[in-house]
């Protein structure tokens, strides 16, 4: 009679235990954090298209010539705070007009060559070549100007927002610092 009656404990003991083990947890609610590796954009993969409107502003005081596309490589250029990198493609002899951005600009030539001068109005004489591998930048508001040698791509990073204000013909005065 013992050993039924310690058969009977033990079954009502594991009794939970097993019923435990065959049921399902609840799933919990855990945020979707971004992954921690690196993701890889392989050359030729880059999904080209025009350069948004949204991102212009203002009339170009010369004419592109060529051809821009843009890619979107990583983040998001247009959404103050983000960080993004982007390329531009161009074809040889496009030119982009006198410009400045609202962040600093960070370009690296990925292929091709450019020039690149500073100031508000087009100066073939300003221009600065820079070779492939070669580096430039812009910092907020100060005004540039690139053409693009031989067929170019160029490889753009910052802090967005990514907003391209170009510099009218009669436009002069030096950068103004943001208040």
């Amino acid at each position: 009679m013992f050993i039924l009656r310690a058969g009977l404990l033990i079954s009502f003991a594991l009794l939970p235990v097993v019923a435990g083990a065959q049921t399902k947890q609840p799933a919990r609610d855990t945020p979707a954090r971004p992954s921690s590796g690196a993701m890889v954009v392989e050359p030729g993969s880059e999904k080209w298209g025009d350069v948004p409107a949204a991102a212009m502003v203002g009339t170009p005081s010369v004419e592109v010539g060529g051809t821009l596309r843009v890619a979107v490589l990583q983040g998001d250029p247009m959404t103050a705070g983000h960080t993004y990198t982007l390329r531009i493609s161009c074809s040889d002899g496009a030119k982009i007009a006198p410009h400045w951005h609202p962040t600093t600009e960070n370009v690296t030539v990925i292929r091709g060559a450019a020039a690149v001068g500073t100031g508000s109005k087009w100066d073939d004489a300003a221009l600065k070549d820079v070779p492939t591998g070669g580096f430039f930048w812009a910092g907020p508001h100060m005004r540039h100007f690139a053409e693009c040698k031989g067929d170019t791509i160029l490889q753009v990073h910052g802090i967005a927002p990514f907003v391209i204000n170009f510099v009218g013909p009669d436009d002069s005065q030096p950068a103004k610092k943001p208040e």
